[in-house]
């Protein structure tokens, strides 16, 4: 069941952390296309992230890293 909960600055650091723990493990592959283009859409969410206003609806799902929010 999706949840709905508003962006707020702490929940936008553990989105960032989340994709920032995400390339860390990316940086452990060989640099593929695959790898490359992971990296590449890393930057384009974390930059969609940051850009959204503070209260922006964010749809979560159960096991999205939510912490038991959901």
């Amino acid at each position: 069941m999706t949840v709905i909960k508003p962006l707020t600055p702490n929940l936008r650091k553990e989105i960032i952390d989340g994709i920032n723990a995400q390339r860390i493990e990316l940086d452990t592959c060989q640099n593929t296309a695959y790898v490359s283009i992971q990296k590449i859409s890393f930057e384009t969410v974390e930059k969609l992230i940051r850009g959204l206003p503070d209260g922006y609806p964010i749809p979560l799902l159960p096991g999205d890293g939510c912490a038991g929010r959901c």
